[in-house]
């Protein structure tokens, strides 16, 4: 594989520590061109199966701006951006 492919993959899911030390990941997913479907960030937690996963609408409501977002964010914004986050039904 090469390095822009290696690139473009890590861009598509982050994984960081919240405060308690449990691990999450984060991807984006939805927004598709003309429907009214925004894009959102998801939250997995890593560590514990119980643990509901979570999302948050980005504000630009499109996929690639919410990933490029999300490949930018400190794990501190990715922290912030999780206690903001709804349970997934």
């Amino acid at each position: 594989m090469n390095e822009k492919a290696t690139n473009r993959q890590k861009a598509l899911s982050r994984q960081f520590m919240d405060e308690g030390m449990i691990r999450w990941e984060a991807y984006v997913s939805g927004g598709q061109p003309n429907t009214d479907a925004a894009a959102k960030i998801y939250f997995v937690c890593l560590e514990d199966p119980f643990e509901r996963p979570r999302w948050v609408t980005h504000s630009s409501r499109s996929v690639a701006e919410a990933t490029r977002t999300l490949s930018k964010m400190s794990d501190t914004s990715l922290v912030e951006l999780l206690q903001e986050s709804q349970p997934l039904d």
